[in-house]
């Protein structure tokens, strides 16, 4: 006979609290072992205001050796980058006991800094040497709000393959002051280092290769300005990635009647959509951008590429009419550039009519130059096409940290597929 409908139900209820039962203890013990073993290996950052004596800043870091040697993030410690005189650095171990700490290393393109802790047989984490399969879990760690040092359980979730330059994607909790913690296995070992949360439980991690990779050098003793080191790394980044555009001829798509540039690259994303609202015109978008950038400080961020094209048709307006409305787009290109006059100069632009594969147009080229880095600037380039009276194309290409001759090569490729096709 059959078991009823309600038997059944309580049997699957007695199954699934026996499996609860099970397994957390178990798992519970685990991950409270894997934090007892080695939180003395863990280490609150602080970023301290000589003037005022209190902490402006705070993160996480770790131990990776036993001389002392500590790992945090790049953005952590920047305020000590630019103004050593203002900033020192320390850090806390698991005693509450407080210690100076020394940069010894940087790089800013992927987010991390070493520091010289200065001490002898320090308890330390190993690094991972294999990568580990999607799904495992692995136990990220930090000092959340301030709050003491903490652990959660999250999930690995691969490598970004959608980003310039490669994060882990983990399925966990990361909150500020967790930056530069690691995030371990269960064998105790570092599989990258929190560097940046997106909410919704989601956060990424920089993979423990490009750590091993800086923790084979040190600073440069001639370079006496820690500006100029990360001046350096962004011109090789920038240098490295228009090139690689630059290898190929650029990727383009129909707009209307134009040719123009579609998404050049995995990195970034690109959306389209078309206006609705109630207006004389027609118009119709496509936006590309970069995932992510590079922070340089609070306020100041770098390593941007984003372009946009705006197709615009007025066949019910007269030609002056809708040429007011192309120089409005023209003139009005949306930037969402970072920086205040302490980071960055005013834009110098400079504006021609140039005709391009029987194309007329009117094109803004603008550069403006880092302060505290010399030769690298933020270009924006704006072009209206004017070739016909009722129809027409305006696309504005930005690129946030990149030498002039770099801005000057990738601005010409970016025009040159600019084209009309003759309906």
């Amino acid at each position: 006979m059959p078991a009823s409908p309600n038997i059944l139900a309580f049997l699957f209820k007695c199954l699934l609290l026996a499996l609860v039962l099970y397994a957390s203890p178990s798992q519970a013990v685990e991950t409270k072992t894997i934090f007892s073993q080695y939180k003395d290996r863990l280490l609150q950052i602080r970023i301290i205001d000589t003037t005022t004596n209190s902490q402006s800043t705070i993160g996480s870091g770790f131990f990776v050796d036993s001389f002392g040697t500590i790992v945090t993030n790049y953005h952590v410690i920047s305020k000590h980058i630019f103004a050593p005189q203002q900033y020192r650095i320390e850090y806390v171990m698991n005693d509450a006991s407080v210690h100076p700490a020394v940069l010894i290393n940087i790089d800013v393109i992927h987010d991390l800094a070493v520091l010289d802790g200065k001490r002898i047989a320090s308890p330390h984490l190993e690094l991972m040497g294999n990568e580990i399969s999607k799904g495992e879990r692995i136990y990220t760690l930090g000092n959340p709000l301030d709050l003491g040092m903490t652990i959660v359980e999250s999930t690995y979730n691969g490598l970004t393959d959608d980003t310039m330059h490669e994060r882990i994607l983990l399925s966990g909790a990361l909150n500020p002051g967790m930056s530069g913690g690691p995030s371990l296995t269960d064998d105790g070992l570092v599989v990258g280092i929190n560097v940046a949360a997106t909410g919704n439980n989601i956060g990424f991690l920089v993979p423990v290769h490009y750590l091993k990779k800086l923790l084979t050098t040190r600073v440069d003793p001639d370079i006496k300005n820690l500006l100029e080191l990360v001046r350096a790394q962004l011109l090789a980044n920038q240098n490295d990635y228009i090139h690689n555009l630059l290898a190929k001829p650029l990727a383009t798509k129909l707009l209307g009647d134009y040719t123009v540039p579609d998404k050049i690259a995995p990195y970034l994303n690109c959306w389209g959509d078309s206006e609705q609202e109630n207006k004389p015109y027609r118009g119709s978008t496509n936006f590309c951008a970069i995932k992510n950038d590079i922070f340089l400080n609070n306020h100041f961020s770098t390593g941007e590429i984003r372009y946009s094209h705006h197709h615009l048709s007025g066949e019910n307006m007269n030609s002056l009419r809708f040429y007011s409305v192309m120089q409005q787009y023209f003139s009005n290109p949306s930037l969402s550039l970072s920086g205040d006059k302490e980071d960055v100069g005013e834009f110098n632009c400079q504006s021609d009519f140039v005709t391009h594969k029987s194309m007329h147009m009117k094109v803004a080229f603008c550069l403006r130059e880092y302060q505290d880095f010399p030769g690298i600037y933020d270009m924006v380039l704006t072009a209206a096409t004017l070739t016909e009276p009722k129809q027409g194309i305006v696309t504005t290409l930005v690129l946030g940290g990149v030498s002039y001759d770099n801005a000057v090569a990738f601005g010409k490729a970016y025009l040159g597929t600019l084209a009309w096709n003759r309906p």
